[in-house]
């Protein structure tokens, strides 16, 4: 009965070294990444300028320049998504109305062809039809009769 005890305990030990052993080997890794995030910054140029600046409040300026700096990056990387959204619409600029809407009304009560709508008013084709139907002389004279 002691010899299953003590296997136990082998185990034991044997299974919390590992865990110790994997704990060990994360915590490495993290140094080692925050080690190189910081001898970037120091190698920048903005780590440079806080380097040559004598004043009590370098670790704070460091502090602040490291947050802009990641906010920089941030937004740099938002610009590159918002220019590949925008290659990837259409680049036909949207039709520009010079006249309002009451004047292509105005122009259709008076009879104006389906082409004098579009060239004048800007409007497209189906919308032009559409102005001619709603609008035009034919419905007016329609509703007379």
């Amino acid at each position: 009965m002691m010899i299953t005890l003590e296997a136990h305990y082998v185990y034991l030990l044997i299974v919390s070294n590992a865990i110790m052993l994997a704990l060990a080997c994360f915590c490495f890794t993290r140094f080692e990444n925050r080690c190189k995030q910081i001898e970037e910054f120091w190698s920048s140029p903005t780590g440079s300028a806080v380097a040559d600046n004598d004043s009590d409040d370098t670790h704070a300026q460091m502090r602040m320049t490291q947050r802009l700096e990641k906010r920089v990056g941030e937004l740099q990387r938002t610009v590159k998504v918002m220019e590949i959204e925008k290659a990837n619409v259409s680049s036909a600029p949207p039709v520009e109305r010079n006249l309002p809407i009451e004047n292509a009304v105005r122009m259709a009560r008076l009879g104006a062809t389906i082409d004098d709508l579009t060239k004048n008013c800007g409007l497209n084709i189906g919308e032009a039809r559409l102005m001619q139907k709603l609008h035009g002389k034919t419905r007016l004279a329609a509703g007379n009769a």
